[in-house]
């Protein structure tokens, strides 16, 4: 008899774990997805003649294979992109990660020098008493010094995650890609190399949007007999004798089905698994309800225009800016739009109260003109149309005392030994696509070769098989 292997969700991950699945004939998978498309936030859609992506992505990884095997997947759909990004601040725009150079010669000269005094200062103290990173902010602070926290890290960690001095130190690690000062000065004196793992010049992305990433993996997996049930909803997960026996699913209709598993691949938001299986002990319950996600916003403005950005993307780190990134769909692609068009993505992430999430299209529209309007990148009678994309519980929020919530619905792993949790959303965990697709590809090997699977949140140290980047671009 075949292995049933099922999988909620249809993200990349999910994807990935299928594909790598439907390779042996050992198993039978059937993949789970509440919407009617696959992909979750890497998936593009058409408006007109534009083919829009959610957001900006790019793949690049350092995970060895991983970019073989995509480059595999893709074929001749994959371009090879020399990546531009800057940050702008002060009026002015910079190199992003922010270069040495460029921080002492454009900021103002008083500016600088309280930069630098400010991580020499911090330098020393740290030397002197050295006290362990609780929050973003300390891990920041003893890093690059006060000055250029409260510069770019603390505004645009704010708009983000919100205080930074309630937030995780892990948020900054694996967020921040520049590894300090004193690594920057010496990269710049003592090495001509590019620091890879810090901002690699190049990546692949898809010609007709990075959304054909996931409709290639789907269309390989499903070539190779993987079952597909789109539009459904999972009401509840069945357990005995330690072990996830099947799922629940309802669609739309209000037919309801039972599909049994031998093994359960979970990419789903973690802290739903209280409502899918509700006699979970009580702590674990409790632990569900403080694990926490941010909403996040793309708004998009499609212009009569040859080129309005002079990157790729820009982050915008100062409060008088709502949004953290403004990102150009045709600076990926020159085949995402008709020909002499652009468009321009405005993204950013908010909680349920904040009055952005609660503005209708034409209200939140006015607002970013605004604020864009001092940026001089485009006129208003160059906009052909602009509406807005909304996603719920997106971005991991690693608040003080997370990894111990978080920890607890990780502990489900040992005690039901057929479920996995991976992913973004599943293991909340900040990945990129790259990583996802490499975790979906590990939990897939896994169950086909009954390795050793990490247990109780040891994510980021087994290389050997999740291969986690820290180092992720803000």
């Amino acid at each position: 008899m075949k292995k049933r292997v099922v999988i909620l969700g249809a993200g990349v991950t999910g994807l990935s774990a299928a594909y790598r699945l439907s390779q042996s004939p050992e198993c039978e998978v059937h993949v789970l997805e509440k919407e009617m498309e696959v992909g979750g936030l890497c998936r593009s859609f058409n408006e007109g003649e534009f083919t829009l992506d959610l957001g900006p992505h790019k793949f690049y990884s350092n995970v060895p294979g991983v970019t073989e095997a995509m480059c595999e997947v893709m074929g001749e759909e994959f371009l090879l992109r020399d990546k531009t990004q800057k940050l702008f601040m002060c009026g002015k725009y910079f190199s992003f990660p922010l270069s040495l150079t460029e921080m002492i010669t454009r900021f103002s000269p008083l500016k600088s020098i309280k930069i630098l005094f400010s991580f020499g200062l911090q330098a020393i103290k740290t030397r002197v008493s050295s006290q362990p990173d609780k929050t973003y902010r300390d891990f920041v602070v003893n890093k690059f010094g006060r000055a250029l926290y409260e510069q770019i890290f603390q505004p645009m960690a704010r708009k983000m995650f919100g205080n930074p001095e309630k937030l995780d130190r892990r948020l900054a690690e694996v967020r921040i890609s520049s590894p300090g000062l004193v690594a920057v000065i010496k990269q710049v004196l003592f090495s001509k190399k590019v620091d890879r793992t810090v901002s690699a010049p190049e990546f692949h992305y898809p010609r007709k949007g990075f959304g054909r990433i996931p409709s290639r993996l789907m269309e390989k997996a499903k070539a190779n007999g993987v079952h597909f049930h789109l539009g459904v909803k999972v009401t509840k997960i069945e357990q005995s004798q330690g072990r996830v026996s099947g799922v629940w699913l309802s669609s739309d209709t209000g037919k309801t089905e039972f599909i049994s598993c031998d093994q359960l691949i979970y990419t789903i938001p973690m802290q739903a698994i209280a409502e899918l299986m509700p006699d979970l002990p009580a702590e674990v319950r409790q632990a569900a309800r403080f694990v926490k996600f941010r909403h996040t916003v793309v708004y998009y403005f499609l212009l009569k225009a040859k080129s309005v950005l002079p990157a790729m993307w820009v982050f915008y780190p100062e409060s008088r800016f709502r949004f953290g990134r403004l990102s150009e769909m045709t600076k990926f692609s020159p085949e995402v739009a008709p020909e002499g068009y652009t468009a321009l993505m405005a993204d950013f992430t908010c909680t349920g109260d904040d009055p952005e999430w609660s503005m209708n299209d034409d209200e939140l529209g006015k607002h970013l003109l605004a604020q864009l309007k001092p940026l001089k990148l485009f006129s208003e009678d160059q906009i052909v149309k602009c509406f807005s994309k909304r996603f719920k519980n997106i971005y991991p929020v690693y608040e003080l005392g997370y990894e111990e919530r978080v920890n607890k619905l990780r502990s489900l792993e040992t005690s039901f030994e057929n479920l996995y949790f991976v992913g973004r959303l599943g293991d909340f965990n900040y990945n990129n696509s790259d990583q996802c697709f490499d975790m979906g590809f590990s939990v897939a090997n896994h169950i086909l070769e009954r390795g050793k699977w990490p247990k109780n949140g040891k994510r980021s140290d087994q290389k050997d098989l999740r291969s986690i980047v820290l180092w992720i671009e803000l």
